[in-house]
């Protein structure tokens, strides 16, 4: 697997310098994926194991593709799978295809699968990656200043947070996932159907 860490910078502003960030950052996030850290004072560090933890604070807004404003909290009563992502992030480009298929498969379930780009372009910049992509079953939110990322402990791409439909508890997945795969939609049914008691198979 693979991971792109975020810049002091958070975002490359340029394509070169974006390609090099996404090679290097890949690669030295294999090392320390392999190892089962990233080093002291991530908000979210890579593991293997997954295990409920409390929801972080999501209070910052981000928008819809047209540009209106809108919070997490609408989204309380149903359980969501929120994807931070960025076009400049070679393993979030790669897991697109996986997360479409599992917004399909979760939808009779009631499971919302959010994907919130980093963008500092915003829509315009994401939704044609999008569509080269095919994705169209997710949910679309935009957070091109790193708001709502910075606020719940994102510190690379791809990070997942899977919400219980309270918003009181979450399961964190660092790094990209096959979304659409048996064994991970099971892991996410159980959760949501029983979040408090929830343990990893």
């Amino acid at each position: 697997m693979s991971y792109t860490r975020l810049s002091m910078n958070f975002q490359p502003k340029t394509a070169l310098y974006a390609r090099r960030q996404v090679l290097l950052g890949a690669a030295a996030a294999l090392s320390c994926w392999e190892s089962g850290v990233f080093g002291a004072g991530n908000a979210v560090a890579a593991t293997a194991s997954t295990s409920v933890q409390a929801a972080p604070s999501m209070r910052q807004p981000i928008t819809t593709k047209d540009g209106t404003a809108f919070t997490l909290d609408t989204l309380r009563g149903q359980p969501v799978l929120i994807n931070f992502w960025a076009s400049w992030c070679a393993p979030c480009i790669a897991e697109m295809p996986s997360l479409q298929k599992a917004a399909e498969q979760l939808q009779p379930d009631g499971i919302v699968v959010l994907l919130v780009s980093l963008d500092r372009g915003g829509a315009k910049k994401s939704l044609p990656v999008l569509a080269a992509n095919g994705v169209t079953a997710p949910r679309l939110g935009f957070d091109p200043k790193a708001a709502l990322s910075r606020e719940m402990g994102v510190s690379g791409l791809p990070t997942s947070f899977l919400l219980s439909a309270d918003q009181r508890h979450c399961l964190v997945y660092v790094g990209p996932r096959e979304w659409h795969e048996n064994a991970m939609q099971d892991e996410m049914r159980r959760f949501v159907s029983s979040p408090g008691t929830f343990n990893a198979a």
